[in-house]
């Protein structure tokens, strides 16, 4: 297969590596920061996926409370209090299960 295709080795390789990145951030990101900080650094996260949608003021994503709490490790209602307060900082927009993360591209 490598003599074959060395582009594929090389995607898949670049593949790995990004993934063992991001779960190496994930796990630093559980380890040191506070609750709010790691629901914070989710929502930037989710934002700059490719399935994040392009919105005026940001990036658009659709995700659960229940679904941000079992990423970060907390409960859907400290999900819920976090979302309120970055809503009243102006740092996102909520409603339902679509967020709007301002200022990511």
């Amino acid at each position: 297969m490598i003599q074959i295709n060395p582009e594929i080795l090389m995607f898949l390789t670049a593949q790995l590596a990004r993934r063992v990145q991001n779960t190496s951030r994930q796990v630093s990101n559980l380890a040191f920061l506070d609750v709010a900080g790691r629901i914070a650094q989710t929502l930037i996260n989710l934002a700059k996926q490719p399935e994040a949608m392009t919105h005026p003021d940001g990036m658009q994503i659709k995700i659960t409370r229940q679904e941000i709490g079992q990423m970060v490790g907390c409960s859907r209602e400290t999900v819920g209090r976090i979302i309120k307060m970055l809503e009243d900082q102006n740092l996102i927009y909520a409603h339902g299960k679509t967020i709007v993360v301002y200022g990511v591209r």
